[in-house]
């Protein structure tokens, strides 16, 4: 044993190993601040100077390709920013309603074509929209209450012109007029002609013999049924002087109906007011300094009141100094439609009265305001006076405020345009005149352009005191149109 430990060396490093503190049989010290020493040279941080160093010595060297890609990356750039550009460019909604055809070339029915129509519809598209052709007359005959109101402007047109008749001395040269006779198409008596239904319309086919039946074929009778013809020659018919009475026919839709006191035919208590206003005005045994009539159906669009014209009411003979027209707004509100789509109906109606009464004014009164705000704000005024439409949150109109029938959008816009185009119309045209109903409905403030709400029974119709200011407006300008003739 002894031995051993010599061999060891156990007994020389007793006194060398500090005693252990616990029982365990190692323990390793861990110092995890110790770290070694560094070997090879410590790294440097690059400077700013040094990396443009770097990109101007590539630069020089690739110049060619550095070039090239540049070129490359702004082109596609500026293609990239274009068309972006191009899809969420904002255009002022006054620009975008802006008719680019000029129809003041137009002189007759004829010229007028749907080939220059850009969009059908007024939200800019062709398909939104209900549409029908502007240009072709079509009737709503499959209503009733449509119906019985066209049948009851046709008896307003014949009580008219009777009215002529019995009041002219020569009436009885008008042929085919005998008084006391009645043609049983009406109900009453004493109320046309002798020669059947349609022949105050002029000839078109068979004669008709109330007595006799159906005759032959004859070009200078009407059987009513036809579609008239040309009309008769100078001394067929005897026309009524313009010293002989009617002196303005209104036609219309649904405002001009509310002069007759009736909303499609049935007559509504909030319009006597309306109607008693327009028989002091027009009529000359109430006082009135013209005599007018009027004949309007709710809800008419242009190709509806020139079907209306074609067939009953604009009876040839019945010959006023003016006929003031009235409609468009349904064709823009209800159906939809574009203001160039608009307008050529318009236009269509003045060509279809001209054609059949050359020496007879025509005046467009402009499409009125719709409300859309319910401060009635239409438009701001900014710097210079320049237009801006309604924002989004200001088209605040309640929908239940609005007819489910009309578009719920800001249509002032459309409406200045068509104005515009249908005053740039009447300025060229002989016989065709524009009334601008703007200084009635509309006041100017510092802030932007307001519909006068006291003046207005809903977003769309004026009340009796509208109707009042405006029939006041309108016969002062029947006395400047009229004073010289």
């Amino acid at each position: 044993m002894d031995r051993m430990e010599k061999e060891y060396g156990d007994d020389g490093i007793d006194g060398l190993v500090p005693p252990s503190k616990s029982s365990s049989s190692l323990e390793i010290y861990d110092d995890s601040s110790f770290e070694p020493p560094p070997y090879g040279p410590s790294k440097q941080q690059k400077s700013l100077l040094w990396y443009i160093a770097t990109v101007q010595a590539f630069v020089i060297i690739y110049r060619t390709e550095v070039l090239l890609g540049t070129t490359l990356a702004i082109c596609i750039g500026i293609a990239f920013a274009q068309s972006y550009h191009g899809k969420h460019k904002t255009v002022s909604p006054f620009q975008r309603a802006q008719i680019g055809h000029d129809y003041t070339a137009v002189t007759s029915k004829y010229d007028l074509t749907l080939g220059s129509i850009d969009h059908w519809c007024v939200r800019g598209d062709d398909n939104s929209c209900r549409c029908e052709d502007p240009l072709e007359p079509m009737s709503k005959r499959s209503s009733k209450k449509w119906e019985a109101q066209h049948t009851e402007n046709i008896k307003v047109a014949q009580a008219a012109l009777m009215k002529l008749l019995a009041d002219s001395d020569t009436a009885w040269d008008y042929e085919g007029y005998e008084p006391g006779y009645d043609d049983m198409w009406f109900e009453g008596d004493e109320d046309d002609w002798v020669y059947g239904e349609g022949s105050r319309f002029g000839a078109d086919d068979y004669g008709f013999d109330p007595f006799g039946g159906m005759g032959d074929w004859d070009e200078d009778e009407d059987d009513g049924y036809g579609v008239p013809m040309e009309m008769p020659e100078d001394g067929m018919r005897r026309k009524l002087g313009d010293d002989e009475g009617l002196d303005v026919v209104f036609i219309g839709d649904s405002i001009t109906e509310q002069r007759q006191g009736t909303s499609m035919g049935k007559p509504r208590t909030e319009y006597d007011g309306i109607k008693e206003v327009f028989g002091k005005t027009f009529t000359k045994e109430k006082g009135g300094d013209f005599s007018g009539i009027a004949m309007g159906i709710s809800g008419d669009t242009t190709n509806n009141l020139l079907w209306r014209l074609m067939n009953g009411e604009m009876p040839f003979g019945l010959t006023p100094r003016v006929w003031w027209v009235g409609i468009g707004i349904n064709d823009l509100t209800m159906k939809g439609c574009s203001e160039e789509v608009v307008l050529l109906g318009i236009l269509r109606v003045v060509e279809e009265i001209q054609n059949a009464h050359p020496d007879d004014i025509v005046v467009i009164n402009s499409l009125l305001p719709v409300q859309r705000n319910a401060n009635g704000l239409l438009e701001h005024l900014g710097k210079n006076h320049k237009e801006i439409a309604l924002k989004k949150k200001e088209q605040n109109l309640l929908l239940e405020e609005m007819s489910k029938k009309r578009m719920h959008i800001d249509l002032w816009p459309s409406i200045e345009s068509i104005n515009k185009e249908l005053s740039k119309f009447a300025s060229t045209h002989k016989g065709v005149k524009f009334f601008n109903a703007d200084s009635i409905f509309v006041e100017e403030r510092h802030d932007g352009k307001y519909l006068k709400m006291d003046l207005m029974a809903d977003p769309v119709h004026p009340n009796v005191a509208g109707h009042k200011k405006w029939n006041s407006a309108i016969k002062k300008r029947l006395h400047e149109i009229l004073k010289d003739q």
